[in-house]
C-alpha cells in the first residue's frame, strides 16, 4: 500500500489581487476575509488536515503582511516556511522558482491562496501515481467557464486544456481549480523563461506531450474578484457546521476503498 508520499505543498500567495480592489489597497489577497477566516488560513488548514508537513508560502505583494499574519497565528501541523518573488513572476515563474528553492521531494502539491478547497490528497496521490502522471490537476464543474482553463479528457488523462477560452467554444465544463500535485520531473520541463503563465504557456502544451490527468475536487470555491468574494461569503455562511466525510469523488464508479489495500488498480 502507497503510504501519503506527498507531505510538502506549495501555497501560491504572490498575487497583487488588483480585481478585489479596494479590499486588497492595504492588505494582500491571502489574508482577505471570508467570513472572518483569511482565505490563506483555508488552504493551510486543508493542507493540514491532509497531513501535510511542510508548507512553503510562495510571495510577494506585500509579503511582510503576510509574514506577520503567519509568524502570529496558532501553530498546527505543519511547518511554514517562506519563499520571495522579488518581482512578479507569473503563476508558471512562481511555481519554477519555489520548487527551485525545495530539496527532496518526488512529488509536491501545489493550490492557490485564493481557493477554498475540500479534497482527499491520499486519494489524489493514489490515483497520480498508479497513472503514471506527470501533473495531475484537481477539476471541478461549473455551470459558466468564463475566466478559467478547460478540460478535456479521456478515461481521466488530459488530453486538451485551454486556459480562458471563449465560453461559446469550450468543449467541457470541466475546469482546473489550481489545485495540482507535480511530480518532480515536471520542473526540467517548464519553459526556460523566468515568468511566465503556468496555464497558457505550460499546460496547454505540456498536455499534448506528457501524461496529465485531473482528479475531481470535492468543494471549490475562488475568489478572484468582488462578485465572487460575495459569493464566497454567502456559500460559507451556508456550509458553516457542515461535515465534511473524506471520499474519493470517483468511487461511485471506480474501485471498492479497500482496493487501495493493495497495489492500485489500474486505470480503464
Amino acid at each position: 500500500m502507497f503510504g501519503l508520499g506527498v507531505e510538502n505543498a506549495i501555497i501560491l500567495a504572490g498575487g497583487k489581487g488588483t480585481r478585489l480592489r479596494p479590499l486588497t489597497f492595504d492588505l494582500p489577497k491571502p489574508l482577505i476575509k471570508v467570513r472572518g477566516k483569511p482565505l490563506v488560513e483555508y488552504a493551510i488548514e486543508e493542507l493540514e488536515r491532509n497531513n501535510i508537513k511542510r508548507i512553503y508560502l510562495s510571495i510577494g505583494y506585500k509579503a511582510n503582511k503576510i509574514i506577520e499574519y503567519i509568524n502570529h497565528r496558532r501553530k498546527f501541523g505543519a511547518q511554514i516556511d517562506f519563499i520571495i518573488e522579488s518581482k512578479s513572476l507569473g503563476t508558471g515563474g512562481a511555481i519554477k522558482y519555489a520548487l527551485s528553492q525545495i530539496e527532496g521531494y518526488d512529488d509536491i502539491v501545489i493550490v492557490n491562496a485564493n481557493t477554498i478547497f475540500k479534497i482527499n490528497l491520499e486519494d489524489m496521490y493514489f490515483y497520480h501515481k498508479r497513472s503514471g502522471a506527470l501533473i495531475t490537476i484537481g477539476s471541478t464543474v461549473v455551470d459558466d467557464v468564463t475566466g478559467f482553463g478547460v478540460i478535456e479528457e479521456e478515461n481521466g488523462k488530459i488530453i486538451s486544456f485551454v486556459e480562458k477560452p471563449d465560453p461559446k467554444r469550450a468543449k467541457t465544463n470541466t475546469i482546473n481549480s489550481g489545485i495540482y500535485i507535480l511530480n518532480k520531473k515536471a520542473l526540467e520541463k517548464m519553459p526556460k523563461e523566468k515568468s511566465f503563465s503556468l496555464e497558457k504557456d505550460f499546460l496547454e502544451k505540456i498536455c499534448l506531450k506528457e501524461p496529465i490527468y485531473h482528479y475531481p475536487i470535492s468543494r471549490f470555491i475562488t475568489v478572484n474578484d468582488i462578485e465572487q468574494y460575495k459569493k464566497a461569503e454567502e456559500a460559507m455562511k451556508n456550509l458553516q457546521g457542515e461535515r465534511f466525510e473524506l471520499s474519493h469523488p470517483l468511487r461511485e464508479t471506480g474501485p471498492e476503498p479497500a482496493a487501495f489495500d493493495q497495489a492500485p488498480p489500474p486505470l480503464h
